[in-house]
């Protein structure tokens, strides 16, 4: 069984600790995006910080720690975010909730490019149980579309045979409008791009016979 990784603290004030990890991670980010991951080092997150490094030191054993947060704060936010809105979806038509999931999930990495290109760059510097928290987070987005996705076949609205690997398809284009945006964004719009893969993937998922319903679903997209 894979050891939980911890974060070290000498504090006993929760809420302290809460507010002052919070900042850290915010600035570290900034740091950790600006110079890289290898090249930083506890001092000059101190520096970004505006603490003393003895301080920083208080709140966190290492930057390995820091990293891991960044990175289990970004993941489990977004987790719990798509969670929330396929719990406020369930009860609509699949394909207009898998239209709508598909928005929330790419309008969360459009406004976070940063945090979703530092996390492809950086994760592999986490131990392995550190980077295993990381990835539940990742399987949790990828069961709420293919949730979405069986709840459309059983409907009859979509018809697929493999509905966990298009969930994965769905979660790379969110994450893909981040890391290439170097190219994307020299062609399309965030909207364009939206528009032109959510249509691709009702394309591929939607019977012939609700081709009509997506195409409306796509209208009551919120």
């Amino acid at each position: 069984m894979t050891e939980t990784f911890t974060i070290r603290t000498f504090s006993n004030d929760k809420t302290l600790v809460k507010e002052r990890r919070n900042h850290i991670v915010r600035c570290s980010t900034r740091v950790f995006t600006k110079k890289g991951y290898d090249r930083t080092n506890m001092r000059e997150l101190a520096k970004g910080c505006e603490m003393s490094t003895g301080t920083l030191y208080h709140y966190f054993g290492s930057k390995e720690e820091i990293l891991y947060l960044i990175l289990d704060n970004a993941t489990s936010q977004q987790a719990i975010s798509l969670e929330d809105h396929a719990d406020e979806f369930a009860a609509i038509s699949p394909t207009i909730a898998l239209v709508n999931l598909i928005k929330k999930f790419c309008d969360w990495h459009d406004n976070n490019q940063d945090t979703t290109l530092f996390a492809y760059q950086e994760t592999k510097n986490l131990p392995d149980n550190a980077r295993q928290k990381i990835f539940e987070s990742e399987r949790r987005i990828l069961t709420v579309f293919e949730k979405v996705l069986t709840r459309g076949i059983e409907a009859g609205e979509f018809d697929i045979d493999d509905p966990k690997l298009i969930a994965h398809d769905i979660v790379v284009l969110g994450h893909a409008w981040a890391i290439r945006r170097w190219y994307l964004r020299k062609h399309w719009t965030f909207e364009t791009y939206l528009r032109k893969q959510t249509d691709a993937i009702l394309k591929l998922v939607t019977t012939d016979k609700n081709a009509s319903n997506a195409k409306h679903a796509k209208k009551g997209a919120v």
